[in-house]
Order: C-alpha cells, then sequence, then structure tokens
C-alpha cells in the first residue's frame, strides 16, 4: 500500500507540473495556489525541456510509444532526499539530493528483478530492482547543493547510502553507483 501511495504522490506531481501548476507541497512552501485541473493517475507529463532521462522496458506509465521520458523539472517534482555519505570518488562525506530510486520505478509503474542503468557514454551496469527497495539509493542531481553537470558526474548519479549500510561499502556496490546516468531499462 505505502508503494502505491508514494506513486500516486509522485504520478500527482508530475501532472500538476503538466498543466502548468504548483503541486500542492510545493505551493505550501512558495505560497503559489495548486492547480484546479483534475489529474488522472498513472499519467506522466510531457517533457518541456531536454530530456535527461528515458526510462522503458516492463512499465506500465509511458508518455512516448515506447517509455517514460524525463527533463531535469519532472525528476525534481519528484520528492527529494539527501543522502550524507563519503564515497572513493570525493575526498571527504558529500550531501548527495536527488528522488529515490524506488520513488522513480514507482511513478513508472516498473515490474521486473533488473534494471539496465546506461550513462551517457554507453557505459552500463545491471542493478537489481530489490535494491531499490533494500538500500532507498537516491538518484542525485545535487551534491552539496549544487547541480549535478555532466563534467562532474551528472546529470543523474546513482548514489547508495554507504556510512549507513557496512554491507555496500565494497566494489560490487561501488559499481552499480552510475553516473551520467542517461537510460534505465526495466527488465
Amino acid at each position: 500500500m505505502n508503494r502505491t501511495i508514494t506513486r500516486m504522490a509522485a504520478t500527482a506531481t508530475l501532472a500538476f507540473l503538466a498543466l502548468g501548476g504548483t503541486p500542492p507541497l510545493l505551493a505550501q512552501a512558495t505560497g503559489n495556489p495548486p492547480a484546479g485541473a483534475a489529474t488522472q493517475p498513472g499519467k506522466l507529463p510531457q517533457p518541456k525541456g531536454s530530456v535527461i532521462l528515458t526510462v522503458s522496458g516492463n512499465i506500465g506509465v509511458r508518455n512516448t510509444a515506447d517509455a517514460a521520458v524525463f527533463d531535469a523539472a519532472m525528476v525534481r517534482a519528484l520528492p527529494a532526499h539527501s543522502i550524507h555519505t563519503r564515497t572513493p570518488w570525493y575526498k571527504q562525506a558529500v550531501t548527495f539530493k536527488g528522488p529515490r530510486l524506488k520513488d522513480l520505478l514507482d511513478a513508472v509503474g516498473a515490474q521486473g528483478k533488473t534494471l539496465r542503468i546506461v550513462a551517457l557514454n554507453d557505459y552500463a551496469v545491471e542493478v537489481p530492482i530489490e535494491d531499490a527497495e533494500r538500500f532507498d539509493p537516491i538518484l542525485s542531481y545535487e551534491v552539496d547543493g549544487k547541480r549535478l553537470s555532466v563534467r562532474d558526474k551528472g546529470p543523474l548519479f546513482l548514489v547508495y547510502p554507504f556510512d549507513s549500510r557496512l554491507e555496500l561499502k565494497n566494489d560490487l556496490y561501488y559499481g552499480r553507483s552510475i553516473w551520467q546516468i542517461s537510460s534505465i531499462t526495466v527488465k
């Protein structure tokens, strides 16, 4: 039930953006009223900016014929979470911010066992879909309050909570922490 509520919240937030409105939680923070138009569960808006992420494969919610595509605003509309952790790629502990992988998967109605995640340079990793539920990794779009550029592992970087889960501090999970993510295929 919790996954259904999360999926509904993520889908509603994206629908508000598509209709030109402000999602209710953002409306409270900004003082802007939410859009008054009704939304349909299971619908994704069309991106208004450049597509930064394509999710395809075994998904139930799409906004193109064969995939769910997201621009930066759509990714940022998903509930954001932070992970403060040390990684092999930064000299000290940093704070990563972005949506949980499981929230993105819920928003597209993902059903499968494996994710094939591909970077802009065609580097790819296979990630068990159970990692999304078990470890709560995030698709970071920020590090220490600064948006991740392509030069600095952006636009999206899969980050696990390494410091809070000792079993994650090994080459297996470091290897799954792919950056410059451009696509995810649900298998």
